[in-house]
């Protein structure tokens, strides 16, 4: 808590990196993405929903029903439909302000200066509100559909959202059970 650095998002998914290497765990591969900042979303929420409208026919119920109450969870769909229907959507990168850019940039160039590999995932998206910019999971296919074994991000809004002043946060959350069965 306290800083908005790119350094600080990169230190945490260092830790969870260190802590593969602790644990003997392999096959665990790290994607990110950046959500910018909420009125980036705003504007990629706006093209998303005009996107869809224009498809509701190949679109489950599910989606139809986030389609207006959180558009960027249907990027999430496990629905094969929705998913073809998602490859030619907005992305929310082309959305995205200079320094949001940069933010990641700067988060992408210290993963590569530390050796970590990762995939830039556009459709990786955060339900929640408070996330901001950097999301990031640690995910397997050695557990079948269950396979993000630790997820977090950037949430500076956290706290005020909770009342406080506006603090910068970022830090991750994992699944005790899929890493013991990892």
């Amino acid at each position: 808590l306290g800083f908005a650095g790119a350094e600080l998002d990169a230190e945490v998914i260092l830790l969870a990196h260190q802590l593969w290497k602790e644990l003997g765990i392999d096959g665990v591969r790290l994607e990110l993405n950046s959500l910018g900042q909420p009125e980036e979303r705003k504007a990629h929420r706006e093209a998303l929903i005009a996107y869809f409208e224009q498809h509701t026919d190949v679109m489950d119920e599910e989606a139809k029903r986030r389609m207006y109450s959180n558009p960027l969870r249907v990027l999430d769909s496990k629905n094969a439909d929705v998913q073809a229907l998602l490859n030619d959507a907005p992305a929310l990168g082309d959305y995205l302000d200079e320094e949001s850019r940069e933010h990641f940039a700067g988060l992408c160039k210290l993963l590569e200066a530390a050796g970590i590999a990762y995939t830039v995932n556009q459709r990786l998206v955060r339900g929640l509100d408070y996330y901001n910019r950097t999301v990031f999971e640690w995910v397997t296919t050695s557990l079948g559909s269950q396979g993000t074994v630790c997820a977090g991000g950037r949430y500076d809004g956290l706290v005020e959202q909770l009342g406080g002043r506006a603090t910068p946060g970022v830090g991750f959350a994992m699944g005790l059970e899929r890493l013991v069965l990892l």
